[in-house]
C-alpha cells in the first residue's frame, strides 16, 4: 500500500519550523526581499534549529544520514515565510554533501560553521559562455608544485557576495566537455579572487554575483572529490536540489494563496464577500489543484532518492514545472488582492520576483530539464514508470 503520510518526527520538525516561519520570517520577508544585505541573524537561527545540517554528519552538527524528504519538507515550510532563506537548507545540503569528499582539513574548517549558520559557501559552476551547457566551462586548473593555479570567471553565482569560500569547478588545460573537470574549495579571501555583485529582479538577499580567478593558488588539500570527476559529482547532487527547489517555490505560492483566501472572505463588493463570486473562488480552486499536483511530483522524486531508485527524470520534472505553477498561483493571488497585490508593501510582488529566478536559473533552465526528461523517455521507450 502506498502511503502519503509523513512520519511523526517529520511532522514535529515541520511544526517547529512552521511556527518559526510564521512568527520570525514572514513578518519581515518583504523588507528582507527588498535588500541586498544577507540576513545573517535569521540564517544563524536556522542553524540553531538544526535545519542546515539535514543529511550531514552528526560529528559536524548534522542530523546524520541523507534525508531528502525531510529536506524538502523543511524547505517548503520555510518558504511560506521567506523563500530566500528557504534556499539555505538546499544550498548547505549541496555544498556539504560535496565537502564530504574533501580532506579532513577542509571538512573540519568549513562544515561545522556552515551547519551552524555562521558562514556561507557558494557553488561556482556557471560561466559567461556556459550556462546550461555547464560542461563547456573554460575556467582552468593548471597543475603546479603543491597544487593548482586557477584562472577564469564564474557568473550568476548565488551567495557569491556573502560566501566565505566557494566550490569552483575548473578543467585541466587541454581537456574538453565533462572530462578533466575537478572541484576545488577556494577561500574568497585568497590572493587573486575577486567578486562583483549582479543585481537581479528578485532574490536580492542571496547575493548573486560573478567571481573572478586570477592565477589563484589552491593546495592539494582543497581538491574536492576525485580529480577530473568534479562535473559528474555535482550533477548527481542536483537530483535532490531540483526537487527541493520545486517545493520551495510551491511553499511560497501556497502562502500567497492562503492570504488570497483570507482576503477574499473579508473584501466585499456589492454587499458580498468576493469569495462568493466564481471568478475568484474558481481561480483559487484551480491553483490549489495545480499546486497540490506539483507538490506530489516533488515528494515522489525525493522519495525515489531516499529509496535509492532512479529519479533523475522526476527531479527534472520537479525543477521546470512546479516553479511555473508557483508563479501562476502567486499571480492569481496578486489579482485577487487588486491594487494591494501589486503594492510593494505587500509580499506577493516580492514572491513573484523571487520565484521567477528559478524559472530561468538555478540548477538548469526549463529547456535543459525537458531535454533530460525526453532523453530518459526515449531511452526507456515509454513515458510510464
Amino acid at each position: 500500500m502506498i502511503s502519503f503520510e509523513f512520519s511523526q518526527d517529520q511532522k514535529q520538525f515541520a511544526k517547529v519550523l512552521r511556527d518559526f516561519s510564521t512568527k520570525e520570517l514572514l513578518p519581515h520577508y518583504t523588507a528582507r526581499a527588498a535588500s541586498t544585505e544577507f540576513p545573517y541573524d535569521a540564517f544563524g537561527k536556522l542553524g540553531d534549529l538544526g535545519v542546515l545540517g539535514i543529511g550531514l554528519p552528526e560529528k559536524f552538527g548534522g542530523t546524520g544520514e541523507e534525508d531528502p524528504v525531510l529536506l524538502g519538507l523543511a524547505t517548503e515550510v520555510l518558504a511560506a515565510g521567506d523563500i530566500n532563506l528557504a534556499s539555505a537548507p538546499i544550498q548547505v545540503g549541496l555544498v556539504g554533501s560535496q565537502l564530504l569528499h574533501s580532506s579532513d582539513e577542509v571538512q573540519e574548517r568549513y562544515l561545522p560553521t556552515l551547519i551552524a549558520g555562521k558562514e556561507t559557501l557558494a557553488i561556482a559552476l556557471t560561466e559567461p559562455g556556459s550556462g546550461s551547457d555547464a560542461s563547456a566551462l573554460r575556467t582552468t586548473a593548471t597543475p603546479v608544485e603543491g597544487g593548482w593555479r586557477l584562472n577564469g570567471e564564474k557568473t550568476a553565482i548565488s551567495w557569491a557576495m556573502n560566501a566565505a569560500a566557494t566550490l569552483v569547478y575548473a578543467r585541466t588545460p587541454g581537456t574538453t566537455r565533462s572530462q578533466g573537470v575537478s572541484c576545488f574549495l577556494v577561500p574568497m579571501d585568497a590572493p587573486g579572487v575577486g567578486r562583483r555583485q549582479m543585481l537581479g529582479m528578485g532574490c536580492l538577499p542571496i547575493g548573486w554575483g560573478s567571481i573572478h580567478l586570477d592565477n589563484v593558488f589552491i593546495p592539494h588539500s582543497h581538491l574536492v572529490g576525485e580529480e577530473g570527476r568534479g562535473f559528474r559529482s555535482v550533477m548527481s547532487h542536483f537530483d535532490f536540489s531540483r526537487a527541493a527547489i520545486g517545493l520551495m517555490c510551491l511553499g511560497a505560492a501556497r502562502q500567497s494563496l492562503d492570504e488570497a483566501v483570507a482576503y477574499s472572505q473579508q473584501r466585499e463588493t456589492f454587499g458580498h464577500p468576493i469569495s462568493t463570486y466564481q471568478g475568484v473562488s474558481f481561480g483559487i480552486a484551480e491553483q490549489a489543484t495545480l499546486v497540490e499536483a506539483a507538490r506530489l511530483l516533488c515528494y515522489k522524486a525525493l522519495w525515489l532518492r531516499e529509496t535509492d531508485q532512479p529519479h533523475t527524470s522526476l527531479a527534472s520534472m520537479s525543477k521546470w514545472w512546479p516553479p511555473q505553477v508557483a508563479r501562476q498561483a502567486i499571480e492569481v493571488a496578486m489579482r485577487i488582492h487588486g491594487n494591494l497585490g501589486y503594492a510593494a508593501e505587500f509580499p506577493h510582488q516580492a514572491r513573484y520576483r523571487d520565484v521567477m529566478a528559478y524559472l530561468v536559473a538555478a540548477d538548469g533552465s526549463a529547456e535543459i530539464q525537458k531535454r533530460i526528461i525526453a532523453g530518459d523517455i526515449y531511452t526507456r521507450g515509454t513515458v510510464g514508470y
